[in-house]
């Protein structure tokens, strides 16, 4: 079934045509403009890793607390104060 989902996407998407077409024009590219690309694009892949990483630790902290609170209300801390 995997199969034919992925032949009708390459039918509807000539897509091997795309890569050749981007891989033809970076090799038709200088030196000094795949050296100046790949700098610029490895500035991104790792602005990007350190932004990800910030949202992630914000989510797991955020997750924590809401689990600390669950545990806390379930085992029943919150009796006294609730009635």
């Amino acid at each position: 079934m995997l199969d034919s989902i992925i032949d009708a996407i390459k039918n509807i998407l000539p897509l091997d045509n795309f890569i050749d077409q981007g891989y033809d024009f970076v090799m038709g590219l200088g030196y000094l403009e795949k050296l100046i690309g790949g700098l610029v694009g490895g500035i991104i892949v790792i602005l990007g890793t350190f932004e990800l990483i910030k949202k992630l630790s914000k989510l797991i902290i955020v997750v924590a607390v809401i689990v600390g609170v669950w545990f806390a209300f379930r085992s029943g801390v919150f009796d006294n104060f609730i009635g």
